[in-house]
């Protein structure tokens, strides 16, 4: 992939200090014209060193750079910014900081040592200093892991007779070394392994650390480690009656629970001792559904609803927001007689909903001329009546009505769902009106659970769709590992070749249990 200039408008001012930084070799006479064209690339090497780095990890990076007749004249400088990039206050002014400079040399040799749980970018300059031609490369965001601690696809599963944890990553996702860490909660917890069947599992990129609810304990767990943090007793300021887990997300600084129905709140930024408060009050029962945005970060619309949180009342089979410190669940306003369905009253049960294609809501529904899809939007819009977007029956989507799991991401419209041994995608933006069979598993394999990869500034970004099978007969689970276009739904593998160098799609990751539960760590 060829870069010729940066690409995020708020690196410019940083690029022009480190380019003044550079020492000029001399008064000259420029002949732009006569001047060649600074090309900076990298096709041929591994670009996912770029991506995912671990403390201690020895990086090698050589960059194509061609400049024609004058490489002599070329200084080199890779180094490092904070991400996201922003002004920090120094006396009475704000001042963009300056760079990490970890190495002036063209070829990259750097042994990792950052500090834990930092974000960076990282950039390359090659800088003409005779006729002052600069060229940068810059690749996207990375997370250095806490020390113990691994980034990667977390995989909840039954196995063996007993409950696990495996971690993998993978060269083509991008942002994970390639690695399978077999049994690895039991085996930093050897005295005290996992019981129960599995109920929810999710890390939260709020907190920091994963929840994990099994029938027999709750546990929020450091991932240096997998240190236990706290007990679910220890997790309240008053402990539930009932212990009902069915969703966990973290979201705008806070961690959000749904438990028994109800919605409990850890509000991150006040610096609290990790507790969830009471329910929030109200005569309402809860689906187990989390939304995973609502607040827009930049290009915000005057006036947007600006929930904390946005929920699924089955009471009311209503939409309703929550609010920052609320102490009850809001009502969105009656919807407009022109909207194409209520948000405050959704006909039929409801099957399946997520947050997709960058903030919009699906709704799949069962009732009783057989399923559909809703697709409303909540995020970054005034309440005016008409948050509902579209409608629309899923009569050729086959095998729906079997389907044991759903997937589906910020990143796109697609939806993929798993259905006996198979698994078909349906995408509501493309004209469709059948679903795609992506994958078929052999007799007697069954899918168990699907994870799409998180969106970020990286290019596989929400395109890379995992799918956990079992197969009963054989006692024997695995990985279907997909490079998936999260518009269309379709298998594309595109960015993971050209950047991991692996060209098959799709790859298979074996010596798995029964998967039911996969969350990401990045």
């Amino acid at each position: 992939m060829k870069q010729h200039i940066i690409q995020f408008t708020r690196f410019i001012l940083l690029l022009l200090v480190v380019n003044g930084c550079n020492e000029d070799l001399g008064n000259y006479d420029y002949d732009y014209d006569k001047a060649p064209e600074l090309i900076i690339d990298t096709i041929g090497h591994r670009a996912d060193l770029l991506v995912a780095w671990n403390i201690g990890d020895t990086i090698r990076i050589s960059l194509n750079v061609t400049y024609p007749g004058r490489e002599q004249y070329l200084v080199y400088r890779w180094f490092l910014i904070d991400y996201p990039y922003s002004t920090v206050t120094e006396g009475n002014a704000q001042v963009w900081p300056a760079p990490d400079t970890i190495s002036r040399e063209r070829d990259l040799f750097y042994v990792v040592d950052l500090k834990p749980g930092r974000w960076v970018t990282v950039c390359f300059m090659a800088k003409d200093t005779v006729n002052n031609v600069t060229g940068f490369y810059t690749y996207s965001y990375k997370n250095i892991p806490e020390l113990g601690a691994r980034n990667g696809l977390y995989c909840l599963q039954e196995k063996d007779g007993r409950v696990d944890i495996d971690v993998i990553g993978s060269s083509r996702a991008l942002v994970f070394s390639n690695y399978h860490e077999v049994d690895y909660y039991s085996s930093l917890h050897p005295n005290e392994p996992l019981t129960g069947a599995p109920r929810v599992f999710n890390y939260s990129s709020a907190g920091g650390y994963f929840y994990i609810f099994t029938d027999d304990v709750g546990l929020r767990v450091n991932p240096s480690s997998m240190t236990i943090m706290e007990r679910w007793e220890e997790m309240f300021y008053r402990v539930p009656d009932a212990y009902a887990p069915s969703a966990v997300v973290g979201l705008n600084n806070c961690d959000f629970l749904v438990n028994d129905g109800k919605l409990h709140v850890h509000y991150i930024q006040t610096g609290s001792a990790r507790k969830f408060s009471i329910p929030v009050p109200g005569n309402y029962s809860l689906s187990p559904y989390l939304a995973t945005q609502t607040i827009a970060s930049w290009g915000a619309v005057a006036g947007a609803i600006n929930a904390y949180q946005v929920v699924h009342d089955k009471n009311a089979s209503a939409f309703r927001p929550f609010f920052n410190k609320g102490t009850s669940l809001g009502q969105f306003a009656e919807s407009d007689p022109d909207a194409v369905f209520d948000v405050n009253n959704i006909e039929g049960e409801i099957v399946y909903i997520n947050t997709v294609n960058s903030g919009e809501t699906m709704i799949i529904t069962r009732r009783d001329d057989g399923y559909h899809m809703n697709v409303a939007c909540f995020y970054n819009v005034i309440d005016n009546g008409i948050l509902a977007r579209s409608t629309r029956p899923l009569t050729g989507c086959t095998g729906i009505e079997n389907a044991s799991c759903f997937a589906s991401g910020l990143a796109g419209p697609a939806l993929f769902y798993g259905t006996g041994n198979s698994v078909y995608s349906y995408s509501y933006t493309t004209g469709q009106t059948v679903s795609r069979l992506l994958w078929q598993g052999d007799a007697g394999d069954e899918v168990t659970a699907l994870s799409l990869l998180n969106t970020g500034g990286f290019p596989t970004s929400g395109r890379i769709l995992w799918i956990a099978v079992w197969n009963e007969a054989a006692k024997a689970g695995r990985l279907v590992e997909f490079e998936i276009n999260p518009v269309s739904g379709e298998a594309e593998a595109l960015y993971a070749p050209m950047f991991s160098g692996i060209p098959d799609n799709p790859v298979y990751h074996e010596g798995l249990g029964k998967i039911l539960f996969m969350t990401q760590k990045i």
